[in-house]
């Protein structure tokens, strides 16, 4: 809990992170006032926007992660998330160097496009495993061990390499493996499979490479004529489990973006805005599929689990 005695330290007030983040602004709290706020603990987005504008570069994410660990809600997503119940694990081949890990939401929102990279990487003899990353999990306070099945798969298998489709897979499982964790991006730069988009996109940043925009970086060379405009919409309303105490913030960020052509790499993203916009998945759309957002979700992960 030291990180909270260092806001309490630290934060000098000076309501930048109020002014930029619709949870503090409707509690008219700021990060110092937040630490005493348990009550609010399942109330943040954990956009990481606060930390990005914070001139003691704090932030409001680990101390709701902080809080939360004190009182840990959701017992029911931990169970399903940490035994995901549609899970596809690797099977097919002995060996394989590099591993597409397809996540939950990416199979379940997009499968005509996760079939295809299953075709892609098993033409090149490599394997593929749908399972949740946990990160779930992690926002329920609960505690978060590595995945023992991920190990197996990675000793068995021999994997030097766990592709993601999903950013938040990406963040979460990197350097906690004995296998270094790509994005589908660089892979699939890798194996010239990107058709380049040339005409201008605006794109919207998930919360988890907004501000680092690692996996962008791949993606900018590829799609050179790219726009960032969605810059006040902090979270497609999803971020942190926050929903569910917070609907009508989330219901806001969502339609905040209206009637407008949006790009993304975030599954959880296209889903939620699709209710308003017309939402192109980069990796469907690099692919020359540009499969759009399929809402079935429990249809398309049971057909998922079995997907060979």
């Amino acid at each position: 809990m030291d990180y909270l005695k260092n806001v309490e330290d630290n934060c000098i007030e000076c309501g930048l992170c109020t002014k930029n983040c619709t949870f503090l602004e409707k509690y008219s709290i700021n990060l110092k006032d937040f630490i005493k706020r348990e009550d609010l603990a399942f109330s943040c987005f954990e956009c990481n926007k606060c930390q990005s504008v914070c001139p003691k570069d704090l932030n409001g994410k680990y101390v709701s992660e902080l809080l939360r660990k004190k009182n840990p809600k959701y017992k029911f997503i931990k169970i399903t998330k940490d035994f995901y119940p549609y899970r596809n694990l690797a099977r097919k081949n002995k060996y394989s160097k590099d591993l597409l890990y397809l996540g939950c939401n990416f199979p379940a929102f997009y499968p005509e496009t996760s079939r295809k990279l299953v075709e892609i990487f098993s033409s090149k003899d490599f394997d593929f495993s749908i399972d949740c990353c946990r990160k779930p999990v992690a926002s329920t306070g609960f505690d978060v061990t590595t995945s023992k099945s991920l190990e197996k798969q990675i000793r068995d298998k021999d994997i030097k390499r766990i592709v993601t489709a999903c950013p938040n897979c990406y963040h979460f499982l990197k350097n906690k493996y004995m296998a270094d964790v790509i994005s589908i991006f660089q892979w699939l730069e890798e194996y010239d499979y990107i058709n380049d988009i040339n005409e201008p996109i605006n794109i919207f940043f998930p919360c988890s490479d907004r501000y680092n925009r690692e996996i962008f970086e791949v993606i900018k060379k590829h799609a050179p004529k790219w726009n960032d405009k969605f810059t006040s919409t902090n979270c497609c309303g999803a971020g942190g489990l926050a929903s569910k105490c917070e609907s009508k913030l989330a219901n806001d960020m969502i339609s905040s973006i209206k009637d407008d052509e949006i790009y993304t790499y975030c599954a959880t993203c296209s889903m939620n805005f699709s209710k308003y916009n017309k939402v192109h998945h980069l990796i469907s759309a690099f692919l020359g599929m540009d499969e759009e957002v399929n809402n079935n979700f429990f249809k398309n992960a049971v057909k998922g689990k079995f997907l060979s």
